[in-house]
């Protein structure tokens, strides 16, 4: 019975260690398999930490996650949303970007390309080329806060920017503020959460 109970667990000479017929671990040169595992473990970990930083390096440098703050952009926008900002100087009417000036990332929304003029009305009516603009995001029509004078010609590689809640907002109707030049504009809002 005790030459049985033996067959039960072998230690080939090879390093397998076996109970039942069930090959459990592999010993070699006196090092068993725990040793092996951990380094594996280790390795995969730091390969999932190289991986993680190059995500990482090239998502920052393809988007970026910043805060809305003010009003200048209700009702698309509320005061405290994340954006996420996708890299691009690429932009067209329409599209809501994040742009520098003074050093601080304003939001506001593209309604006139370069190369264009842009005309608004005491009603706020805009109109870009003679067109008037259709702007299902802007709830209440507003001149709002304007110094310039109309018909204002856009200098190419520039875009006119202005604010959803135009009563308010600051924007290129401001010779202070102006156009935006295409070097400013951090990219395009993609999404607010």
């Amino acid at each position: 019975m005790q030459g049985e109970q033996c067959s039960d667990v072998l230690a080939s000479k090879s390093g397998n260690l076996e109970i039942n017929g069930v090959h459990v671990m592999k010993t070699e040169n006196g090092k068993n398999t725990y040793h092996e595992l951990k380094k594996t473990i280790a390795v995969l970990i730091v390969l999932m930490m190289m991986i993680a930083i190059v995500f990482l390096n090239v998502f920052t440098h393809v988007v970026s996650i910043a805060r809305y703050y003010g009003s200048g952009m209700e009702p698309s926008l509320s005061n405290g949303q994340r954006l996420v900002v996708l890299h691009t100087e690429r932009v067209k009417t329409g599209d809501m970007i994040a742009f520098y000036y003074n050093n601080q990332l304003i939001v506001r929304r593209v309604i006139c390309e370069g190369e264009h003029q842009i005309v608004i009305a005491d009603n706020g009516e805009v109109s870009i080329d003679g067109d008037i603009l259709e702007e299902p995001y802007v709830e209440n029509l507003s001149l709002g806060q304007c110094n310039i004078n109309f018909p204002y010609y856009v200098v190419p590689g520039h875009y006119f920017v202005m604010g959803d809640n135009r009563s308010v907002a600051i924007d290129s109707r401001l010779k202070e503020i102006g156009t935006v030049s295409s070097d400013r504009i951090l990219g395009k809002v993609i999404l607010a959460i």
